[in-house]
């Protein structure tokens, strides 16, 4: 590809508008609020003729609640969709800025997972099987860091599993002495900042929600309609005070990097970016979610308590372990020795995996038409005989 020495900033705003969604609508040649801070950054990194740099804090664990999710341990289809995403992103941006882009992704696991009652073993092996993920699936463009990176302290991948969960308090402890203001009244914050209000709210449901669900939980608080709901609130808090800490460890660590987030915002301090957009909303975060995919093309983000009717939905697996969810549909229904397999963009992968030719019957041929009209793209693997 010819690139143009020519810095365009305009050609990188679009494509951050093109994937970003801001809390208030607008047309994607319509510029928000960060936007200025984004193109400073982009002319600094074309300055030092170097790839644009995106952070993104995330991928704390899997949701606990056996109610949301496939695999309360494991990544599945919603990551892969979501870190494909954020591949794609960085494909974009090169395709108009010379020196390419990446996104670090900082899992923000130890931040929560005490508060949450969710193990630290929990958080670590999750990491773990998201860079496996990651590097299967050849997404080249994401880098991972843990919080000992974030602050300087260690190095991440250099301390066993074991000796980083034993250092993960003192890890947090770092972060809030370093970074929460002595002086902060969190529920003056809470009112008075738009961004810390959207994000505290969307806190309270989580934990409302979740928090029963952790192991660690303290089973004579589950149990009392009244001590949980007083410990969700007070939990809700401590989080948004510990998001401000984060947030003050990441800006200092990576000053220059643009700054992208998985939660609903203004716009004006971060772009706000939908790992599995909706049509209609911004979309459920991968670690909270399963996905749907319904007959008529869509990747539907949703909980697994709402498509139990296995008259209507099916489990969909990978290498044994629960992946998505699929709509029961005629178009699906191929012979048992056919993988029937999804990916991000929506293209449909068609696999004969029995060892033996098989026949691609005039019936066959309707169902794979309909796939292509539905999906867009289908691909055909192993070997098929004309019918």
């Amino acid at each position: 590809m010819a690139y143009s020495k020519r810095l365009d900033i305009d050609a990188i705003l679009t494509v951050f508008r093109q994937f970003g969604r801001s809390e208030e609508d607008r047309p994607v040649n319509e510029s928000v609020g960060y936007e200025d801070i984004v193109a400073s950054k982009v002319r600094y990194f074309h300055e030092s003729s170097e790839a644009i740099q995106m952070l993104l804090p995330a991928a704390p664990f899997k949701n606990p609640c056996q109610e949301k999710v496939l695999d309360t341990k494991s990544p599945d289809f919603a990551e892969e969709l979501g870190l494909s995403r954020l591949n794609h992103l960085c494909q974009e941006l090169e395709k108009v800025y010379l020196h390419g882009a990446e996104v670090t992704v900082v899992s923000d696991g130890p931040v929560y997972n005490d508060l949450l009652c969710v193990p630290g073993s929990t958080f670590y092996d999750y990491g773990v099987k998201l860079r496996r993920l990651a590097a299967e699936l050849g997404l080249t463009k994401i880098r991972f860091k843990r919080l000992a990176d974030v602050l300087g302290v260690a190095d991440g991948d250099a301390l066993s599993k074991e000796e980083y969960l034993a250092s993960a308090q003192g890890f947090r402890e770092e972060m809030e002495v370093r970074h929460v203001p002595k002086d902060l009244e969190i529920n003056d914050k809470i009112s008075n900042d738009v961004d810390t209000n959207l994000t505290y709210h969307s806190y309270v449901k989580l934990v409302d929600e979740d928090l029963r669900w952790g192991p660690d939980l303290d089973p004579a608080i589950r149990d009392d309609p009244l001590r949980y709901a007083t410990e969700c609130t007070k939990v809700a808090k401590r989080m948004t005070e510990r998001l401000l800490a984060y947030e003050g460890s990441l800006q200092a660590a990576f000053p220059n990097f643009i700054r992208l987030s998985i939660h609903r915002s203004t716009g004006n301090t971060k772009i706000s970016l939908p790992l599995i957009p909706q049509t209609d909303s911004f979309g459920l975060q991968p670690w909270h979610c399963c996905v749907v995919v319904t007959a008529d093309g869509l990747y539907v983000t949703g909980f697994t308590r709402d498509y139990q009717d296995r008259s209507r939905y099916n489990i969909v697996t990978k290498n044994g372990q629960p992946w998505l969810i699929r709509e029961k549909h005629a178009d699906f229904e191929w012979a048992e020795d056919v993988a029937i397999q999804h990916t991000y963009g929506g293209k449909v992968t068609v696999r004969n995996f029995s060892g033996r030719q098989m026949e691609m019957t005039p019936e066959l041929q309707v169902k794979l038409a309909n796939l292509v009209l539905s999906f867009g793209k289908v691909e055909l693997q192993g070997p098929w005989s004309k019918g």
